[in-house]
């Protein structure tokens, strides 16, 4: 059973996360479609630097290597904020859903796919900032 205090959401999938194969892929996609040389000269750098690490931990890195994400493969950036949007959309509906007593509702919400994770995420994106909550 889960604890009212936490509520526990799934994992990010590497596929979600900033990791150096990814940034080696956006620096060979950048060089491909000649984005590389519309970056700034401090952006070429981190984006090439950034290929030689084992691992990403920084916040600060890792949002410096979103923007730079932005401009030289957007669909891959939109994607990894929506999965991120849709883990706090998720963690929301599990503690709202703990608070109430549904401790069956939270349990279902909490082995929810990556792919209703993503929905979350990208429904959360399309909607107008009025709607927002």
């Amino acid at each position: 059973m889960l604890s009212s205090s936490s509520a526990p959401v799934p994992l990010m999938p590497s596929q979600f996360q900033i990791t150096p194969s990814l940034v080696s892929a956006a620096y060979k996609r950048a060089l491909r479609y000649g984005a590389y040389w519309r970056l700034r000269p401090e952006e070429r750098a981190i984006l090439l630097l950034a290929r030689g690490l084992r691992a990403i931990k920084s916040p600060t890195l890792r949002e410096a290597l979103l923007r730079i994400l932005e401009k030289v493969w957007p669909s891959k950036a939109t994607m990894i904020k929506a999965y991120e949007e849709g883990l706090k959309i998720l963690a929301r509906k599990i503690q709202l859903a703990l608070a109430i007593g549904a401790i069956q509702v939270a349990e279902a919400l909490r082995r929810a796919t990556h792919g209703i994770v993503l929905a979350l995420g990208y429904s959360y994106q399309n909607t107008p900032l009025f709607y927002r909550g």
